[in-house]
């Protein structure tokens, strides 16, 4: 084995798997490359669900010479049928002598087996290197697999005070046309976004991706609305073909009003609210997990933000800071509620980081 070029093998796989990000959710983001004899002679990422899994690409590109060749993985290999076929088969089949997988699938359905499976074929495998790249990269689908919980990321724009908007509710624009622009990069990698009702009435937003990275992708639009006050002319209504829209209320289907959203292309899912007589954010997220819904990047407003940090439901942040001052006892921060009584008890970010877009700043942590 050596180490230094299978980890530069592996890099190049990391690199492959990187374009799928955004696309390939629920599943996981997955990049191969075969090599033989220091060649690469074929490589492949999973692009779309129910498209051909990396490896089945790197082999079908490789063909005769995948032989006695070594194949450089993102990921264990899957074992069971699924949309498509197990690729541990594949590579069992074109005669792969060696396998270098960077990490374990947490899928009960894999955890092992591929490699067990290899192992039993006869194919040299080892795993565990730059496991902390794919740590990295699949956070969204680990969570998701293991939990069945989407990944919920909140995206802030804030003012150097704290405020995501004045008084008077004004919150165009507090930060910069690039970082709004990076706004939308973010968007993209998520497959659904949440707001509050409060923000389709202050903002009424269109909820698009508005980038060219991201052409022709639909993402689902959630609305958290108890009491289903979806305004009927708001302009989201005007973009169904952009993608699903979603209103968990705890109104019932058939009241006169879903049913009116219902005819406008608005999914109405009625979920029981909470003690306090909130909408209970588990069940709705166990609600979109169930349905597949692997990621969700939440913005705003303040009310969902709060909630969502008081019952440790975030697991990611992106704050970005302009350089405006708002002020006001009345203007709205990202995080309200009762608070913490002491400093020590505050909510800390782990792995936090910070950098610059114009004289913008985003910081961006995990909770």
């Amino acid at each position: 084995m050596n180490t230094n070029k299978d980890s530069v093998f592996l890099e190049m796989a990391y690199g492959l798997a990187e374009k799928a990000k955004g696309w390939s959710s629920p599943n996981p983001y997955v990049g191969a490359v075969i090599v033989k004899k220091g060649t690469i002679v074929g490589t492949g990422y999973h692009k779309k669900p129910g498209n051909p899994h990396a490896e089945v690409i790197a082999l079908q590109k490789a063909g005769s010479q995948a032989r006695n060749a070594t194949a450089y993985i993102t990921l264990e290999p899957c074992v069971h049928w699924g949309r498509t076929p197990p690729c541990v088969d594949s590579l069992i089949q074109d005669g792969i002598k060696r396998v270098v997988v960077s990490a374990l699938d947490p899928n009960p359905l894999v955890h092992k087996k591929g490699i067990q499976k290899m192992r039993q074929a006869g194919i040299q495998v080892s795993f565990g290197l730059l496991e902390e790249k794919n740590t990295h990269l699949n956070e969204i689908y680990n969570k998701y697999i293991r939990q069945k919980m989407p990944f919920v990321t909140a995206k802030v724009a804030a003012s150097l005070d704290g405020k995501v908007a004045t008084k008077t509710h004004d919150s165009k624009w507090i930060t910069s046309k690039q970082t709004r622009r990076y706004s939308h990069l973010l968007r993209g990698e998520h497959m659904a976004i949440m707001v509050g009702i409060n923000t389709l009435f202050n903002d009424d937003p269109r909820l698009t991706i508005r980038h060219p990275l991201w052409r022709n992708k639909q993402l689902i639009r959630v609305i958290v609305d108890s009491r289903l006050r979806f305004p009927l002319e708001a302009t989201l209504l005007k973009t169904r073909s952009k993608g699903r829209i979603l209103a968990f209320t705890c109104q019932s289907q058939t009241s006169r009003k879903a049913l009116e959203l219902s005819k406008r292309g608005v999914e109405i899912i009625s979920v029981r609210s909470n003690r306090s007589g909130r909408l209970d954010l588990n069940k709705i997220l166990a609600w979109l997990g169930q349905n597949e819904i692997s990621s969700v990047m939440v913005e705003g407003g303040a009310l969902l933000l709060t909630n969502l940090f008081e019952n440790n439901l975030i697991d990611k942040i992106f704050v970005t800071f302009s350089t405006k001052l708002i002020g006001g006892e009345k203007a709205p921060t990202f995080f309200e509620g009762q608070g913490f009584s002491t400093v020590a008890k505050a909510m800390r970010l782990r792995n936090a980081s910070c950098f610059s877009i114009g004289k913008d700043l985003v910081m961006e942590g995990y909770l």
